[in-house]
């Protein structure tokens, strides 16, 4: 009741590695993840503004490598929405990451709620393989903001063993948000709650 209201995009990882299996856990990355992000949106108040995007390659109807499942709305009419959606996700293609932060970025600028806490959370299990986009130090200039109210912090999770910590850690810095670290896929559910 006390917090300021969020304005989030959360953007998934729908790339191949993200059908690797988790031994311990009988299941494979995406599945974890799926369970994870459903769970944690149940936490976002009724009048909360959160949307849904996936990344990989090749998804977007003019061959972007992200789509936009949900457009940001008001959490009591979205998240339903993302959780259906997220539900029927499917791991392929490569990893576009800063293609995908680029335009989420880009995008949220466009209509910036100066009264809300204006987030992207994204998570990622691997490296950008996106050859069309291999420039992170250009990310990283136009993710930091030139002021507060232009800043769209990204909170960055690194799922599993194969995540380029570097990069997302950069990423996190650059916007003034924080990293996360999943490196054991089984500790989703906290990290994504945290």
């Amino acid at each position: 009741e006390l917090r300021k209201r969020a304005h989030v995009l959360l953007i998934v990882d729908v790339s191949g590695s993200m059908a690797e299996p988790v031994p311990d856990a009988g299941t494979d990355k995406l599945t974890l993840a799926k369970q994870a992000a459903i769970g944690a949106l149940e936490q976002f108040a009724p009048d909360d503004e959160v949307g849904l995007w996936v990344f990989s390659t090749g998804l977007g109807q003019s061959g972007e490598p992200f789509a936009e499942l949900v457009p940001i709305g008001p959490a009591q009419r979205t998240v339903p929405l993302m959780q259906r959606d997220i539900d029927r996700l499917v791991a392929d293609g490569g990893t576009a990451l800063y293609a995908t932060l680029r335009q989420a970025q880009s995008q949220m600028l466009k209509d910036l709620p100066q009264d809300r806490i204006n987030a992207i959370v994204v998570l990622s299990d691997g490296r950008n393989e996106y050859p069309d986009d291999t420039d992170l130090d250009g990310l990283l200039r136009q993710l930091n903001g030139e002021s507060v109210d232009t800043t769209v912090r990204v909170f960055t999770i690194g799922y599993g063993g194969s995540a380029d910590t570097e990069s997302l850690e950069g990423i996190a810095d650059a916007s003034r948000g924080n990293y996360y670290e999943a490196t054991d896929p089984a500790s989703i559910e906290k990290v994504m709650t945290s």
